[in-house]
């Protein structure tokens, strides 16, 4: 039977600069294409470039549509205007008015689409400016929030942490561990937390910080959203998502979002050959994700941790950390020499396939929420070592909430310290905590293996946002 394709509803995917947002809106893109959805996904020209200069482009070229989502999903490059030389941060959290009025002529029509009309945009929640194109395009603006429910709860309601006087936070933003932590229990539908799982730089920052206000603007436009799809599981956070059915809000768990099978090169495949050698839960996976750069003297600290365990260790570094320097000078003298066999260090790792094999007993990680899903969808417990951002937040689930992992001690200004490093992985690998660990991660394991399944709560949901978008369709239709 030919399908209308007039009814067949459309979606603008705009993601937010940086790895784990374009891996999570790529991810997002294929389960809506899955559904039924027609997917426009949008790069903008200066991040798209570097992106294809580092290869690292997650969905197809827009001249080799010949993925297995290629018949429902469309890249489209759109113009952003940004000065040459433009630094990572100056983009990520800016917006010139190039890239407004270009996402807006797209979605009119003003480069051809061979599909319908867009229904909606899908907007990564850190790209708050898509409200405005989305008012003038008359469609509505539907987030997506790419961490946790806790984390977007804390995020839009910063506002009334300042105006009440909360934050900024007295103290040093350089400690580790605050003397007093504050407990928190401004957010409606929540129990008290303790301040010290938020970022930093919204802790002690005043209202003038750039991250502060950033965060602010995503509250006021999140009033305007006309639905909130969340990559967690509401089964992991029901405390969260509680309060989001307390303030009104439209929240749907739809994580973990299914990652496709990768196809590795015979470089990439180096690793899965040498994880084949060892025993069963041996090995200690170390990754920090592709924003977080390890000081010179951290590299140090993890090195002798790492060879202190006497255990086998599977390690990211990734090239623009080393800087293209040849890894005996950045390691201690000798590493390589004393751990040749027992340890292997690579540049890029197929991340989801390396946690899923028998070899890997735990995943040393900075707790990205990307990176914590794919450990938890594995069963694989993790050593947390929490750098910025949410991943405070992370660690605190993982470890004290969910009992799937460990948390590294660290000095007192964060840093990584030789035998913390060397206690961390034997206490997961080998002690009674990490074999706890071990187990509830299993355990949560089966529970994000039913997330997508027949019957599972996030298709549930993904399904009833596809039902509300054709309903739309049909609405504009009949209009």
């Amino acid at each position: 039977m030919e399908i209308n394709q007039r009814l067949v509803p459309h979606a603008v995917m705009v993601p937010s600069e940086g790895q784990g947002h374009i891996n999570g809106a790529m991810l997002l893109s294929r389960s809506l294409a899955g559904m039924g959805f027609h997917v426009s996904f949008i790069y903008f020209s200066s991040y798209y470039a570097k992106l294809r200069e580092m290869n690292r482009v997650l969905l197809p070229d827009p001249n080799d549509m010949t993925s297995d989502s290629s018949e429902r999903i469309c890249v489209h490059v759109l113009e952003d205007a940004f000065e040459p030389g433009a630094g990572d941060l100056d983009r990520r959290f800016s917006v010139t008015p190039t890239m407004k009025e270009s996402l807006f002529s797209f979605i009119n029509g003003a480069q051809q689409v061979a599909v319908s009309k867009p229904t909606c945009i899908v907007s990564d929640s850190f790209a708050a400016w898509t409200l405005e194109v989305a008012q003038r395009a008359r469609i509505p603006r539907v987030e997506f929030w790419t961490s946790n429910a806790m984390s977007y709860l804390f995020a839009t309601n910063l506002i009334s942490l300042y105006s009440e006087g909360v934050f900024p936070e007295k103290g040093s933003p350089t400690k580790w561990k605050a003397e007093r932590p504050i407990m928190l229990d401004h957010i409606r539908g929540l129990p008290p937390f303790s301040s010290e799982i938020m970022p930093a730089h919204v802790r002690f920052g005043d209202k003038s910080n750039h991250f502060v206000k950033f965060f602010n603007e995503i509250e006021s436009c999140s009033k305007h959203s006309e639905r909130l799809l969340i990559h967690s599981l509401a089964e992991l956070e029901p405390s969260a998502f509680k309060a989001f059915e307390v303030q009104g809000v439209k929240a749907y768990a739809i994580g973990p979002l299914p990652s496709p099978a990768t196809k590795l090169s015979s470089r990439q495949a180096e690793c899965m050959s040498w994880l084949d050698l060892q025993a069963d839960y041996s090995v200690i996976f170390v990754a920090f994700g592709s924003v977080s750069v390890l000081s010179g003297e951290e590299i140090q600290e993890l090195s002798i941790g790492l060879e202190g365990s006497g255990c086998p260790f599977l390690w990211v570094i990734r090239e623009d950390v080393h800087k293209q320097r040849d890894l005996a000078e950045i390691l201690p003298e000798g590493f390589l020499d004393r751990t040749k066999g027992r340890g292997m260090i690579v540049s890029w790792a197929p991340q989801v396939e390396v946690l899923s094999h028998t070899a890997v007993g735990g995943f040393l990680s900075h707790c990205g929420w990307n990176s914590t899903l794919e450990s938890l969808g594995a069963g694989v417990p993790m050593l947390c070592c929490p750098r910025f951002a949410e991943q405070r937040l992370n660690c605190h689930y993982v470890c004290e909430k969910w009992g799937a992992g460990v948390q590294m001690m660290r000095t007192d200004t964060g840093g990584l310290e030789r035998t913390h490093v060397e206690t961390g992985i034997k206490a997961l690998l080998h002690g009674e905590e990490g074999l706890k660990a071990r187990d509830n991660s299993q355990r949560i394991m089966v529970l994000t293996k039913k997330a997508h399944e027949e019957g599972g709560k996030s298709l549930a949901s993904l399904r009833r946002f596809y039902d509300d978008m054709r309903a739309l369709c049909s609405m504009g239709q009949a209009a």
